[in-house]
């Protein structure tokens, strides 16, 4: 098993909370649209805040690339591109997606998790640093099956 099999397999929707990097809480939701039985899918992510504003906004698609190595390619509100997220590390209920090296102060560079637990909870955070700037987890989201 793999995330994204697991993901396929799973509730369609999901919904919780989360903290973002400047502190807020929101509601996260999360659609899930499997794509050719399985081969990929389609994950729509929002976060919003009390006041009801949308934080965050992101359409990311989860595949394995032509190499069979699983693949995030996210399109978010606040980048104006999609970064390429391979992933670097995965168990059978977790992974981790990278798009260049944290080390790499010299560039953009974002880490994306997502993990089921056993209780079919889904968190999903995402890690970055900017150019010339620290690499930290700025945002994470546990969400429970609606």
């Amino acid at each position: 098993m793999t995330v994204l099999s697991l993901l396929c397999a799973g509730p369609s929707e999901y919904q919780g909370t989360g903290v973002n990097h400047e502190g807020e809480n929101f509601v996260g939701t999360i659609r899930i649209q499997k794509l050719l039985g399985g081969e990929g899918l389609i994950l729509h992510y929002e976060a919003k805040l009390a006041s009801n504003e949308v934080a965050h906004a992101e359409c990311t698609l989860l595949a394995p690339d032509m190499t069979g190595t699983l693949t995030l390619w996210p399109l978010m509100s606040e980048l104006p591109g999609i970064l390429t997220h391979r992933a670097i590390a995965q168990s059978e209920a977790a992974a981790t997606f990278a798009s260049g090296s944290r080390d790499d102060q010299s560039a953009f560079r974002e880490e994306i998790s997502a993990a089921i637990a056993a209780d079919g909870s889904l968190t999903y955070s995402h890690a970055w640093g900017l150019p010339d700037g620290d690499f930290e987890e700025r945002s994470s989201c546990t969400l429970r099956p609606l």
